[in-house]
């Protein structure tokens, strides 16, 4: 079962101790809840599927109502700390490494252990442990190499192949905006010998790898028409991306490289003065669900995180299983990102 909060509305919470005492963090007043969640989602094709596997299966079991707040991880995560007295967001729907920002800040989540959310002991731990229990991950996008088909020719195998001189000028890679250029950082560094750590190797590897980029993109957007017109050929993004213009009819597709993708992972941070603790800690254990995942992954063919998720047809060609990813440090890389950005702009882009 998943463990309840108290809330006035309770004969237990007339006694203090046992208001505080429920789970450690919590503050011992919490006011009455109501049957309506405000968490946050992006729009698109991904609310469409969230929707279908989560939202409403959810709605119909429990009578709730669930409303949507829109926008980006990092609106999202401010609001949660300047309204953490009296939280607008029920759940905070956050994305890499503005969640690793979330885990440490105090008094604005409460904790996620496994008796409060039980579905979580099928949650591979990059996903959980990754967050301190303080957080859990929903679901993954997998960043690797694309290629045009009928221009590369063997398939990429290593992220070291964007190196290769056949590609001078046509690479594309993404710029702080488009997301993956931290991780682009980091596997430069371990290819050359760095780690999380020790970047230095990666900048130097970058600066040489300049010659060969035809355009750092700022949007998900921005890199379909340079590939469907073969101005880029090869280069670094996420799987669905690619997948959608190879579905247009385009020569392309995704690989996995040796070394592994990086993920860009969305994770559930629940307010700790939320008036609806209950029934968001029971929306947050729902959508960890075998059922909720399996229909999600199959539909919307983006990696789980449910270690048994069962991923069928299609899906199960296209999303990037669990032992192929590349497992990054981000409590280590956070702490950088300043400099990273700060180092990217000065010696890679410029």
């Amino acid at each position: 079962m998943i463990k309840k909060i108290p809330s006035v509305s309770r004969r237990s919470v007339l006694k203090g101790a046992a208001a505080a005492g429920v789970i450690a963090g919590f503050p011992s007043i919490v006011r009455a809840q109501s049957k309506t969640l405000v968490t946050t989602l992006y729009g698109g094709i991904y609310e469409k599927n969230y929707r279908l596997a989560v939202i409403d299966p959810f709605e119909k079991k429990t009578g709730a109502k669930i409303e949507i707040k829109y926008g980006g991880s990092g609106e999202w995560f401010t609001s949660s700390v300047v309204n953490k007295d009296n939280p607008e967001l029920d759940i905070a729907f956050l994305s890499l490494p503005v969640a690793m920002k979330a885990i440490k800040t105090k008094d604005v989540f409460i904790d996620l252990p496994l008796d409060v959310i039980p579905n979580a002991k099928d949650v591979d731990p990059i996903f959980y442990d990754l967050y301190d229990r303080k957080g859990v991950g929903f679901n993954y996008a997998p960043y690797g190499m694309v290629y045009r088909t009928d221009k590369v020719s063997p398939a990429p195998t290593s992220w070291g192949d964007l190196w290769k001189p056949e590609y001078a000028g046509k690479v594309l890679l993404p710029d702080l905006s488009g997301g993956g250029a931290y991780e682009t950082i980091v596997i430069a560094a371990i290819l050359n010998g760095g780690s999380e750590t020790d970047l230095e190797p990666g900048y130097e590897a970058l600066r040489k790898l300049k010659e060969n980029v035809f355009r750092f993109y700022k949007n998900n957007n921005e890199p379909i028409p340079i590939y469907e017109q073969a101005q880029a050929i090869i280069g670094g993004w996420y799987s669905a991306r690619a997948y959608a213009i190879a579905d247009k009819g385009v020569p392309f597709d995704f690989t996995t490289p040796k070394e592994g993708s990086p993920v860009g992972v969305l994770s559930y941070h629940i307010a700790k003065n939320s008036p609806n603790r209950d029934l968001a800690v029971e929306f947050v254990n729902f959508s960890l669900s075998k059922e909720a995942q399996e229909t999600f992954a199959n539909n919307m063919e983006y990696g789980v995180v449910h270690k048994h998720a069962n991923i069928t047809g299609r899906a199960r060609d296209r999303i990037t299983p669990h032992d192929q990813l590349m497992r990054l440090d981000w409590k280590k890389i956070e702490p950088q990102m300043s400099a990273m950005a700060e180092r990217w702009q000065r010696e890679i882009v410029s």
